[in-house]
Order: structure tokens, then C-alpha cells, then sequence
């Protein structure tokens, strides 16, 4: 089983009157999530549970076993559950084909938008590809905050 760290003050608030907004990290630390907030994230991303055999929280950590179909697919069952609110970690145990490249993620600081997270970083990627490789979990180029954790491209 593999460990990815989040940032447990940032992500999308998972319940409440401020379900889907975006926690500030200037505000305590949330709550920690519920099974059900966990399963309500892959929902909103069209994320199918079908593929996950084993959803576990312990405390901050969530644990998730499964199957997906490529690296795109396992590394958004691993972002939509860290990037919720209240969530250290993800220790996740996903069987994907042979030859899959392990992910790669990238905690946003202080850029605004994915072209400025691009042109920071030292790989040769532009905007458009990190919105790719992050669609659904991001919608624009401009649907980041300070705190999230997104994919890096890959070639599966």
C-alpha cells in the first residue's frame, strides 16, 4: 500500500451548510470526514465506487483498495478522497494494467491558475495538460486553491 499526503486544513468542505466550498487555510482545522463524505466526493466527480473493493477512515487517513482502468483513473480515486477537507492521507492499494506509471502529485502553493503552476514547474507541461490530466476533479484553469493536491501528466 502506497501513502499520499494532503494537507488536512485545505480541500472541499465535505458537509454541512458549506458542503462543496472550499476551506480556507487560514481556518482551523475541519472535522474529521465521514465514510459518506468520502463516497459523496467520487459521486460529484463521477467517480465509480464499483471499482473500489475497500473504503476505510481512520482518523485522517483514508484507505482505499481497488482496480482502475489506467494511471488517470486511480490517481483521481486518490485525489477526490485526499483533497477533502479534513484528510492527511491516503493510503491506497489500486490495481491498475501492467506498465501504469505511479502517480505523481503536485501540492498547489501559491499559484492562481494551472498556467502558472506550469510554468514553475521543471517538466515541459503546459496548462491545458495539467487541466487534462485533473478533469473532472478541476473544471477551469482557474479552479485551484492553495492547498490542493493535482496530478502531473503521465503517459497512461
Amino acid at each position: 500500500m502506497k501513502i499520499y499526503r494532503f494537507n488536512p486544513k485545505a480541500g472541499r468542505i465535505g458537509e454541512g451548510s458549506l458542503e462543496g466550498l472550499v476551506q480556507s487555510l487560514d481556518a482551523p482545522l475541519p472535522p474529521k470526514p465521514g465514510e459518506s463524505v468520502i463516497k459523496r466526493a467520487f459521486k460529484r466527480f463521477g467517480l465509480a465506487q464499483m471499482h473500489m473493493s475497500h473504503l476505510v477512515i481512520d482518523d485522517r487517513t483514508i484507505y482505499l483498495r481497488g482496480k482502475a482502468d489506467s494511471a488517470k483513473e486511480r490517481d483521481q480515486m486518490i485525489l477526490a478522497a485526499g483533497n477533502v477537507a479534513g484528510v492527511s492521507a491516503v493510503e491506497a492499494e489500486i490495481a491498475v494494467p501492467p506498465g501504469t506509471p505511479d502517480p505523481e502529485f503536485l501540492e498547489i502553493k501559491t499559484s492562481k491558475t494551472l498556467d502558472e503552476v506550469a510554468d514553475k514547474l521543471p517538466q515541459d507541461v503546459t496548462g491545458d495538460e495539467l487541466l487534462d490530466a485533473n478533469q473532472p476533479l478541476v473544471t477551469s484553469k482557474d479552479d485551484i486553491y492553495p492547498g490542493q493536491t493535482i496530478r502531473l501528466p503521465t503517459e497512461n
